[in-house]
């Protein structure tokens, strides 16, 4: 069984029917989670929004720094039986000596739990993650069987020439009931040879094992790809002022104030406003751009702004530009890693200019 299928992998129609049942709450209400760390009050974002409209805020992008490496050089060495899946809260592959896959717990007093996990390899903390795939993933590295091993030298191994590691940080007092935001320890699983009994010799905890070939081939054999959440973007409406909407032709404002909701300047329902801002979400990712990049460039269709109500949180705007006839690019914050249907996008300026 090949990686893709162990992590559960599903076709995209599949995850987008999960997308669709779960797009609305994480766009008005968040999630619950087994972390602490994510989240605020809504008298706390209506505070900050106040804050923030005193003040001549300039917004620029920004990439947010990923606690990985801090991590690896700071915590102190765990114990390889002391990791779980849930006690995770950070894991960094690497191949040919350099990141392949990292996904961290980020939490900030701006974002939602669901939003609190990001892949900083190689997304730059730029999208949604499937959480689904990840703790399967997660689970993978746990049930690594280690094998102890006696009478050989690590140069023996080939450990020191080895290329292929994976690092875990995880909290040691995790749970059933959950555990704090942070993780007290880190372990480096360091790859090495084969032993020629199907085997291969890991470095882990000071120690050399063996792990399953099987195993490990399994672990390598991932794709980044499949642990994003098939949405260009989610941001949670708690966290917005005013949304600006630039089709080209024509400029919209959406605002949220604490007396109620306007779509330039005129009043409306709440259901009327949550229900659009929910379509702005429902962009569905396709595919990866193509290595080569053809089409890259062409005519911005689409580009929404999304003002935050906290000074802290950065300023999300997604563009969509033309790829050719069928797909369209979706750009966040100067990022561009994904297409989407540009049949969806030029329906989404439709549905715009009537809620209009």
């Amino acid at each position: 069984m090949n990686g893709r299928n162990r992590m559960g992998h599903n076709k995209d129609s599949l995850k987008k029917k999960k997308c669709m049942r779960y797009l609305p709450v994480l766009c008005l209400m968040g999630c619950l989670t087994l972390l602490g760390g994510c989240g605020r009050t809504r008298e706390n974002a209506q505070k900050q929004a106040e804050e923030t409209e005193k003040e001549d805020v300039t917004y620029t992008v920004q990439r947010e720094e990923s606690s990985l490496a801090k991590w690896k050089s700071d915590l102190p060495e765990g114990k390889t039986e002391g990791v779980s899946a849930p006690a995770i809260r950070g894991l960094c592959v690497s191949m040919e000596g350099k990141p392949f896959f990292a996904v961290s717990y980020e939490p900030r007093e701006y974002k939602n739990s669901f939003d609190c996990w990001a892949i900083s390899v190689p997304y730059e903390s730029m999208v949604s993650v499937d959480t689904e795939v990840m703790y399967d993933y997660f689970q993978m590295v746990a049930d690594l069987e280690l094998g102890r091993t006696e009478n050989i030298s690590r140069k023996q191994t080939g450990i020191e020439e080895g290329n292929r590691s994976i690092f875990v940080a995880y909290y040691e007092g995790q749970t059933e009931a959950g555990g704090q935001a942070q993780p007290d320890k880190g372990l480096l699983y360091q790859f090495g040879k084969e032993d020629g009994e199907g085997n291969y010799y890991v470095e882990a905890a000071d120690q050399i094992w063996t792990v399953k070939k099987a195993a490990a081939d399994e672990l390598f054999a991932l794709h980044p790809y499949d642990f994003v959440l098939k949405v260009v973007s989610i941001v949670s409406v708690e966290t917005v002022s005013k949304v600006k909407i630039d089709t080209g032709e024509k400029e919209y404002v959406m605002e949220a104030e604490e007396g109620g909701f306007t779509f330039d300047g005129r009043a409306v329902d709440e259901s009327v406003f949550y229900g659009l801002y929910t379509e702005l979400m429902s962009i569905f990712i396709e595919k990866e751009i193509p290595e080569d990049g053809e089409g890259i460039g062409g005519e911005v269709l689409l580009r929404v702004t999304y003002q935050r109500n906290n000074k802290e949180a950065p300023q999300i705007t997604q563009e969509y530009y033309v790829y050719d006839e069928t797909y369209a690019v979706a750009r966040v914050n100067e990022t561009e890693f994904f297409l989407v249907s540009r049949e969806a996008v030029e329906g989404l300026m439709g549905e715009i200019a009537g809620a209009f």
